[in-house]
This record gives C-alpha cells, sequence and structure tokens, in this order.
C-alpha cells in the first residue's frame, strides 16, 4: 500500500494544541489521547475526558485490523459521510452504512426494532454469507443504541465478533441499556458513558484511529 502522507489543516493543529493545555494529564497513553482529543475537537466538550472508556488495548487491536484492510460499518449516513474522507485519504479503507440492508420503512409496535436493527442484522448475516468482509470489521455506532443490542445479539447467536466496536449512541431510550451491555463484554470497545454520542463524535474516534494506522505504516516504511 502506498501511502501519500496528508497534512493536519493547521486551524486543526492550533486547536488540538489548546486542548492539550486545557487538558492536563489525563494518564491515557498516545493513540487513546488522541482519540479524546478529535472528540472534544468535534464537540467542544471537554467533560467528554470522565466519560470515554477503552477496554484494554482498543486503539492498539483497531488500528491493526485498519491496517489490515478491515472494513468499516457505520449506523447512519450521516456518520459515513464524516468518516469516508478520512478513510480516502489515509488507507482508502471502505466504508459501509448498514442503512444500505435495511428496509425503507417498517410498521412495527415496539421501540427495539428499528431500521438500523433490521439492518444491522441483514448486513452481518449477508456478509458473513457471501463471506465479502476482508477480516472482522469495525463497527461505529453514533445514533442507534438497536443497532448495537442487535449487534451484541448476533454476536451472542455465534456469529463472528467485530475487532472492535466504537459505542456512542445518542439519546434517552434504550442507550444506557445498550453501552452498559457492551461494557460488560468482551469485545474491543470505546465507548461514551451516558446519553451523549452522536455520529460526530463516534466518527472522530475512528478518524484518529486511521491516522494512528496511518502514521504506522509510514514509520514502518521510513525504518525499511
Amino acid at each position: 500500500m502506498k501511502l501519500v502522507k496528508t497534512k493536519e489543516h493547521p486551524i486543526f493543529l492550533e486547536s488540538i494544541k489548546y486542548i492539550k493545555s486545557n487538558l492536563g494529564f489525563t494518564g491515557l497513553d498516545s493513540i487513546n489521547q488522541s482519540v479524546l482529543e478529535r472528540m472534544i475537537h468535534a464537540s467542544g466538550d471537554f467533560s467528554l475526558k470522565s466519560q470515554l472508556i477503552f477496554s484494554s488495548g482498543a486503539c492498539e487491536i483497531g488500528i491493526q485490523a485498519l491496517k489490515l484492510g478491515s472494513h468499516i460499518f457505520t449506523d447512519t449516513f450521516m456518520a459515513k459521510a464524516a468518516i469516508s474522507p478520512m478513510a480516502k485519504r489515509t488507507l482508502h479503507s471502505d466504508v459501509r452504512c448498514i442503512l444500505e440492508w435495511a428496509p425503507k420503512t417498517i410498521d412495527v409496535d415496539t421501540t427495539s426494532v428499528t431500521r438500523s436493527s433490521i439492518g444491522m442484522r441483514n448486513a452481518w448475516l449477508k456478509l458473513l454469507d457471501e463471506d465479502q468482509c476482508l477480516d472482522k470489521p469495525i463497527v461505529v455506532l453514533g445514533s442507534a443504541p438497536t443497532a448495537l443490542m442487535e449487534l451484541m445479539d448476533l454476536i451472542e447467536e455465534g456469529s463472528k465478533m467485530p475487532s472492535l466496536i466504537i459505542g456512542m449512541p445518542v439519546g434517552f431510550i434504550g442507550v444506557s441499556e445498550s453501552k452498559t451491555r457492551l461494557l460488560r463484554s468482551d469485545i474491543p470497545h470505546i465507548v461514551l458513558q451516558g446519553s451523549k454520542g452522536g455520529a460526530s463524535l463516534a466518527a472522530a474516534a475512528i478518524n484518529a484511529l486511521l491516522r494512528g494506522a496511518e502514521s504506522e505504516i509510514e514509520e514502518n516504511i521510513s525504518f525499511s
């Protein structure tokens, strides 16, 4: 893979410098720190520092998966749109939205079944059946707790685990329950506790990992 290193915009770099100076000591290693900084940059919210949870080695696992060519799956087209430019500038990772496999409308009287949950099940099973994934994908969820719950159900049913879940659904109904379930699992994860989340924050997290993976590849090339 031949990469052309792209520079960050000067305004972004100044923003990160400001964030670093105001964050103080976090105790995070460099890649976890970069995820936090990008999320604060995306939200303007320094309180994320106390709400962001990483499972052991989550970022390193995500970076390795990206370097191996893993797909990235999102729960919304908004998240896909926020990730795709970075994916194109760095590793050319394939970014897909589970709504591509969802029905246009649904007619159900329950909060547990949504277009996102149906899309997640259809996408996951179809891709496994057709073996279209190069490796275990990374799943980025910023809006739909039902999609996260559906994925957890699929894994419990014996489906393939993703490399990493970035679990940041936003809102109040089912959000806390879905995040708690992920936090208690053995699946590598990056979770934003509480009701906060959203496409921009989830995208910021995976974009930091894309940059991290690009940097590691560039370092290996420079030493070879």
